[in-house]
């Protein structure tokens, strides 16, 4: 299977290197300029690029400000010489989207290589009712296929906006980026196929964020499974209080009366899907007895509960399976994060009332991963069945802290590690703390200088096998 999946990602990424175009366009020609003002070169820069089918390269040297959100259209290749910036100069969302994401279709066959960003404190969120709302991205891309971001930089990104930010997506390759700043580096949302690798970040969030499962409506403008993906190459460098990545799962209900809500849970009602935002922060429930059918934006029921419309599509699963994290060097204070239900007023990512059989599942594989820190290298928290493969993993904290969540428990789960090194006096190598939990382990061809040391609160749950 990954044999196949490796040959496919190489294939995605051949096809990627081209985009059809019918001619360059320098922006210049049309007013773009450092000593120009900021409407002048956001509409510069977008006559350009209107219209798609071309590449249109930037030349010159220097910080160009702008006031507003630039769009890109299918079949454009964007390119930007060394030593230009793109500098923020009012508090508006996006830098850079592609079209379709405001209306509601879909684009195609898209290049951004060495674009460099400044945020310059400059963040917004996109409001309720906007076509895009969640789209939290400095560089965004809201329905797309066969995108290819290269050569990327943003060394002031702030608190509230991700950096690079995919929704609804297949076939794309984020490829040679630096990062440093407060929120997400790279955040997924909802897609298939896909290569993020080369990474240089310093966040105080999530590195890169494979978030199936969301903190939806202010976070997220569509959520549902990610599969098919690889993490490769990146680098986390000392100072941040990001983990390396977080991976979030969730399952949704569909509506029906007295159903008890709280912010941000989702929920189904014939093929839409809603989300419970913008609500108070709390964890407050809810009870609704009026059913959501509106289409676009956000509805106040009678009970007074807001309902955010995502989508339309049926879905009730957002799980991720098939991705892998492969040469990390992570020297950040947190390793991986996978989610399933958050603790917090934030969100809880699966219903109370969805029964053990119709769990999210997870499914991922960490390949020579190294936490340069006593931090834990994964820790898993909620209640879902999960695979997780671990090979040539280290840490001088645990390999895995695994528990339950708001009193959810007995799951399934399934741990395989090989070519991994037991040794240290001190480290707890597995920590698993759901006393009603099946866990299978399995350690393979590892170097065991001591015997793996495991914590259960239930040992006798626990089934560890050796080779």
């Amino acid at each position: 299977m990954h044999d196949k999946f490796t040959l496919a990602i190489f294939l995605m990424v051949v096809s990627l290197m081209a985009v059809s175009t019918r001619g360059e366009v320098d922006p210049a020609s049309y007013g773009f300029s450092p000593s120009a003002a900021p409407d002048v070169n956001a509409a510069a820069l977008q006559k350009a690029l209107d219209g798609g089918s071309k590449t249109v390269r930037v030349g010159a040297p220097g910080t160009y400000l702008l006031d507003r959100t630039v769009f890109i259209d299918s079949d454009t290749r964007l390119e930007f010489s060394a030593g230009v910036v793109l500098k923020k100069a009012a508090k508006y969302a996006n830098v850079l989207v592609n079209r379709g994401a405001f209306e509601y279709r879909a684009n195609t066959n898209i290049v951004v290589k060495g674009l460099v960003i400044s945020v310059n404190g400059m963040e917004a969120i996109p409001p309720p009712g906007s076509p895009a709302q969640g789209l939290r991205g400095q560089l965004a891309f809201y329905r797309v296929n066969r995108v290819r971001v290269e050569d990327f930089r943003c060394e002031d990104l702030g608190v509230g906006q991700y950096c690079i930010h995919f929704v609804d997506f297949s076939d794309i390759v984020v490829d040679n980026f630096t990062i440093i700043g407060g929120k997400d580096g790279v955040h997924l949302n909802c897609g298939r196929n896909f290569v993020v690798r080369n990474g240089y970040c310093r966040t105080d969030d999530d590195t890169v964020a494979v978030n199936a499962g969301e903190w939806p409506g202010g976070c997220a403008p569509k959520i549902g499974s990610i599969e098919n993906g690889v993490v490769e190459k990146l680098h986390v460098i000392p100072g941040g209080k990001a983990s390396f990545a977080r991976v979030i799962a969730g399952v949704w209900k569909d509506w029906h009366p007295g159903m008890r809500f709280q912010r941000n849970d989702i929920v189904r009602s014939g093929r839409n899907v809603y989300a419970i935002y913008p609500m108070p922060l709390s964890t407050n429930e809810f009870v609704s007895m009026t059913c959501p059918t509106h289409t676009n934006g956000v509805w106040r029921s009678p009970e007074g509960i807001n309902f955010q419309f995502l989508q339309s599509d049926g879905a009730t699963r957002a799980e991720v399976r098939n991705v892998t994290f492969r040469d990390i060097y992570s020297q950040g204070t947190r390793g991986l994060l996978c989610t399933w239900e958050v603790n917090t007023p934030w969100a809880r990512l699966v219903h109370p009332e969805i029964s053990p059989a119709d769990y999210p599942e997870i499914d991922i594989t960490l390949d020579n991963v190294t936490i340069d820190s006593t931090r834990d290298v994964t820790l898993v928290a909620g209640r879902a069945p999960a695979t997780i493969r671990m090979r040539q993993v280290k840490s001088s904290g645990s390999l895995m802290d695994m528990h339950p969540l708001r009193g959810y428990r007995g799951i399934k789960r399934t741990v395989l590690v090989s070519n991994s090194v037991f040794d240290g006096q001190d480290r707890v190598d597995f920590v698993f703390r759901d006393p009603d939990a099946e866990i299978d382990l399995r350690l393979l061809d590892n170097i065991e200088w001591r015997p793996a040391r495991v914590e259960s609160a239930a040992p006798s749950r626990v089934h560890v096998s050796r080779r």
